[in-house]
């Protein structure tokens, strides 16, 4: 009942709503322009996919080049007063995004697109380290479990609408919708607690990209535990991203549906993860349960490999394996998370973080390209994501390894 209290209170409910307001905009703006240049741009089909191909790199360039600058800015300076200049940032990004759908200026909404991935990325490693000044020690693993559902769920939200209305006759809508997302996690973010001082004496990063990622990189690996987590944690991020990538072309091609059946897919894969990461929270206490993740590790494999025989014959066997998978990826996530948190440095614990950025999105480009590569050579779709579920098993039983004998 404490927790539960403790998890009530305005300081992370507000956390929380800001959190996933800004995963949503981050969605909303990058499958608004494709959807955009697809519907309304009249675009060649090699274009739409250049378009497509530009928005997802653009986003996610940041990540890479920014990640190490928003652990030093969480660790050196206020975080709550740099997430609300970050925050501010972001309305009027969607207020320049709203000219740009009604304009229909492509070139401007790409450029938007690479800004929203530089504030998302600051904001990245606050927004988990921000999460020790919200709750105490023994709450921290369930509310990390509960921001990852958050996000989940604003992920999905901001698809779902960026499809609809990038379309939509009325264009307006969408850049209202944006707008009024940004205001949301800006008043949110200005109700959250306030923050202690960060150390003044913390040198900036290197303006080398290269070198500023090595150096927090080699800062997470200081603890084999904590890069192993952080590991696992993106392999969490990687795999989803590979399931929910891929539903639309499995509908199309295999299943031979509409966009109802994509919707339900994805609906169903969301309340999986989401009720993973809740009931694992609860289950775990903010304690890992090495036992737990091996469970979990091992079904995700027998329904990756379940999921290949189900396909297409029986759609409801198919549905059943997709719930299980995210949702055993839900337990295993607070599992790890339960892991990073427990490990991390407190005084390095948003650079820590930063690190985890960086690797969940270098991995998940680099499965996402894998599986395509496997898709292009020949390889089914339904055995391409049976292989990823499997191979969830090797990956989990090596970092499990290095967290014992580190430990």
């Amino acid at each position: 009942m404490n927790k539960l209290k403790t998890l009530s209170t305005r300081y992370f409910l507000c956390h929380l709503l800001a959190g996933s307001t800004n995963s949503f905009v981050d969605l909303l703006l990058k499958n608004g322009v494709i959807v955009y240049a697809a519907f309304k741009a009249d675009m060649t089909a090699s274009n739409v996919g250049l378009i497509a191909t530009l928005s997802w790199s653009l986003f996610i360039l940041p990540f890479f080049i920014f990640s190490a600058h928003g652990g030093y800015l969480g660790d050196r300076y206020d975080k709550r007063k740099v997430s609300m200049a970050l925050r501010a940032i972001d309305i009027f990004i969607a207020a320049f995004a709203a000219f740009g759908f009604l304009s229909g200026n492509i070139g401007l909404l790409l450029v938007l697109i690479f800004a929203k991935g530089i504030t998302s990325t600051l904001f990245g490693p606050l927004k988990y380290a921000m999460l020790s000044e919200c709750l105490p020690p023994s709450a921290l693993a369930t509310g990390s479990s509960l921001m990852e559902a958050g996000t989940m769920i604003a992920i999905l939200s901001g698809t779902y609408i960026g499809a609809i209305y990038g379309a939509h006759t009325d264009i307006y809508l969408i850049g209202s919708i944006a707008l009024a997302a940004a205001i949301v996690s800006f008043s949110a973010t200005c109700f959250c607690t306030k923050s202690a001082g960060g150390d003044p004496k913390l040198l900036s990063p290197s303006f080398n990209p290269l070198k500023s990622t090595f150096e927090i990189l080699l800062l997470a690996c200081q603890d084999r535990r904590c890069i192993a987590a952080i590991i696992a944690l993106s392999w969490y991020w990687s795999l989803g991203a590979v399931y929910l990538s891929n539903v639309t072309a499995l509908v199309r091609t295999t299943l031979l549906g509409d966009e109802k059946q994509v919707a339900s897919i994805l609906l169903i894969f969301t309340l999986g993860v989401s009720s993973g990461l809740a009931i694992g929270s609860y289950w775990l206490h903010g304690k890992p349960n090495t036992r737990v993740a091996i469970f979990m590790t091992v079904l995700i494999g027998l329904a990756g490999i379940d999921l290949y025989g189900s396909i297409p014959d029986s759609l409801l066997r198919m549905q059943f394996d997709f719930f299980t998978i995210a949702f055993a990826s839900g337990v295993y996530a607070a599992h790890f998370s339960s892991v990073l948190y427990l490990v991390a440095n407190q005084q390095a614990k948003a650079r820590i973080f930063a690190a985890y950025n960086i690797m969940s999105s270098l991995l998940a480009v680099l499965v996402l390209m894998l599986s395509a590569f496997i898709v292009n050579y020949g390889v089914s779709l339904p055995l391409c994501l049976s292989g990823f579920a499997v191979a969830t098993i090797p990956l989990t039983l090596l970092v499990n390894r290095m967290i014992q004998r580190h430990s």
